[in-house]
């Protein structure tokens, strides 16, 4: 009896010593840290999958813990559950933004009605009749939210506006989305290259982790001088109209950007993550004022 017993205690130490060895040999994925490395919102997903439903975002700059599942997705917990993000948008640097943020001042503006310096090709360029206007976002995909605000929301009206005041001119416009509907960015690009439209404007409102930033920016493909030059135009009226902080224009090479076949320019029009531009987004009267200030610029183009 005795040695039966003595035979089961080593057997047990035996089977509990090998599954110690399993237990600390098996390789556990430890939760690593990432930052959003992306000038708009990154989606939240309840699924990895681009077809999962959002769940919410996560702005630029923002630092997140996440397990890489190594196809490409990120587990992450989102508001307390789960929650899927592509890890092509975080990065182990500090994004330099908010060290751009510090430096940004407010510029000086051209008055509208002062000569822009005259280019040799200005006077070749085509007659614009064909406008595409591309809301971003929408549907499930809500944008940056922030301050009661979801920027899918915000857009739609701005380019609802935009829309009423060119057709009025006489302008021939193409809506990417006319509701809060789901677009994807090639759909987008294949809607306004099929179209042929002379010009590509898409609107957008801006969140960031820092809540102190605010203003307004506008981006062009780079290699585009005449998009440069409409981006220059948006950006110079569009603060003209609404006394809002310029923070410049910047070369970007955003999907919507980089594959139209006309010049491309992407409008921030404020702030949702900064509670004065959110003021300003949720007011009729600053709506009106983005709007009319884009129209000018393309009228001046």
């Amino acid at each position: 009896m005795n040695l039966n017993m003595r035979s089961i205690k080593v057997i047990l130490l035996f089977v509990l010593t090998v599954t110690s060895t399993l237990v600390i040999t098996t390789p556990v994925k430890a939760a690593q840290t990432g930052e959003v490395d992306t000038q708009l919102s990154l989606n939240v997903r309840e699924a990895p999958s681009l077809n999962a439903t959002v769940i919410g975002s996560l702005l630029p700059g923002e630092q997140v813990e996440y397990i890489d599942l190594e196809n490409g997705w990120g587990q992450i917990t989102y508001q307390g559950r789960l929650g899927f993000v592509s890890t092509d948008f975080l990065s182990e640097g500090a994004w330099e933004r908010v060290e751009e943020e510090k430096r940004i001042e407010e510029k000086r503006v051209r008055k509208p009605d002062e000569a822009r310096e005259e280019k040799p090709y200005q006077s070749e360029r085509q007659e614009i009749e064909r406008i595409i206007l591309d809301p971003g976002h929408g549907g499930k995909d809500p944008g940056a939210i922030g301050n009661s605000l979801q920027e899918k929301d915000v857009i739609l009206e701005i380019a609802k506006l935009v829309e009423f005041t060119l057709r009025a001119k006489g302008y021939d416009v193409l809506m990417t989305r006319t509701d809060d509907t789901f677009v994807t960015l090639e759909d987008r690009v294949k809607m306004a290259n099929t179209w042929e439209g002379d010009l590509f404007v898409s609107i957008h409102a801006n969140g960031y982790y820092d809540s102190s930033a605010k203003g307004i920016e506008t981006f062009y493909s780079a290699g585009s001088s005449d998009a440069r030059d409409l981006a220059d135009l948006v950006q110079e009226h569009v603060i003209s109209e609404t006394n809002n902080l310029s923070r410049g224009v910047f070369k970007a090479d955003y999907y919507v950007l980089r594959h139209t076949d006309m010049p491309a320019i992407l409008v921030e029009t404020g702030f949702v993550s900064n509670k004065k531009d959110a003021e300003l987004l949720k007011s009729e009267d600053y709506r009106e004022q983005v709007a009319k200030g884009i129209v000018k610029g393309i009228e001046k183009y």
